[in-house]
């Protein structure tokens, strides 16, 4: 296959989004709210669509559903640059569908189902989907039963021996199955990136600093930690914690700020900067994310991104 700047592995999901929620309707109740919105999601599909609006080579690695909304999906990917020649049409299962509530505050609840999404595995991808890949980023870990650790640490094993920069972006553990369960993905990723809600949940620790510590023996590369409207945080070069700020913007969604964040980090990596250049990018993507509905409609080309106070200006 074609050379690609990131391939991206993890769900595709269609989202129905209804703004503001601040307490569910009581049984048999109408309650009328502002909005209901509908998009493409998922962590692979808002990283994938992410990466193709600020203009990298792109393409998407899973199934899409056998119902009208996966036909959809594939002509919005298609008419948005990425590529879909690692995106089979599973032949019964439908697409993965979420349900998300929305706080005044841009805050989510999300109820979901995975769809086709679970019966990818990845251990079945040929080694020539791999090939060629500059990056290669894998999401949606905790939530699809086939990505378990042990298969995404064989698919980033594989995935590194062909060239290519591995990061890793996992969900909320909801099971509680913990570091052992993502130990051989860790000892795989180039680059482990999470929120702090989820380094809370897999270290037990509450300060960045310990989080980001207790993380660094089992992953290969470095880790880094996302920290909301706080920006996000690494090990700096002197070998303490450096804090990256966000951009200041009025959140109004943060339904995929953290796949912004991934696909603006990725695209720093693609450019060769620093990491911690690869975090401030990643901040300002999610900074245009999260100030509407949808992961990815307001993000602009990577020109636009890199411009001295385009978040400021872009959302003025």
């Amino acid at each position: 296959m074609a050379d690609t700047d990131a391939l991206c592995f993890g769900n595709l999901q269609f989202d129905i989004l209804c703004r503001p929620v601040t307490a569910l309707p009581g049984p048999g109740e109408l309650r009328p709210i502002e909005a209901i919105d509908f998009a493409l999601s998922g962590n692979a599909g808002n990283v994938a669509m992410a990466l193709a609006r600020l203009g990298l080579r792109v393409a998407l690695a899973g199934y899409s559903g056998a119902d009208a909304v996966g036909e959809q999906f594939r002509a919005t990917l298609t008419g948005a640059g990425v590529d879909l020649g690692r995106l089979p049409r599973h032949p019964t299962a439908g697409t993965g569908t979420s349900v998300i509530a929305l706080a005044p505050d841009g805050e989510r609840s999300v109820w979901f189902v995975n769809g086709a999404n679970a019966l990818f595995d990845l251990d079945a991808v040929p080694d020539g989907w791999l090939d060629g890949a500059r990056v290669v980023s894998v999401g949606s870990v905790f939530v699809l039963p086939q990505f378990t650790g042990a298969a995404v640490g064989r698919l980033l094993a594989r995935a590194r021996a062909r060239g290519g920069l591995t990061v890793l972006n996992p969900c909320w553990d909801a099971a509680g199955q913990g570091l052992p369960f993502l130990r051989p993905a860790l000892a795989e990723a180039d680059f482990f990136l999470l929120n702090h809600d989820e380094g809370r949940q897999l270290t037990g620790e509450t300060d960045p600093a310990r989080i980001i510590a207790a993380l660094e023996g089992p992953t290969r590369g470095a880790v880094v930690l996302t920290l909301g409207a706080d920006g996000c945080c690494l090990r700096g070069p002197g070998g303490g914690i450096a804090h990256i700020p966000a951009a200041p913007v009025a959140a109004r969604d943060c339904t995929g700020a953290g796949d912004s964040f991934v696909a603006g980090f990725i695209a720093g990596l693609v450019g060769g900067r620093p990491v911690a250049d690869c975090a401030l990018l990643g901040n300002r993507v999610a900074a245009f994310a999260v100030t509407g509905p949808g992961a990815y409609p307001r993000i602009p080309p990577l020109a636009e991104v890199d411009r001295p106070g385009a978040v400021v200006a872009w959302h003025g």
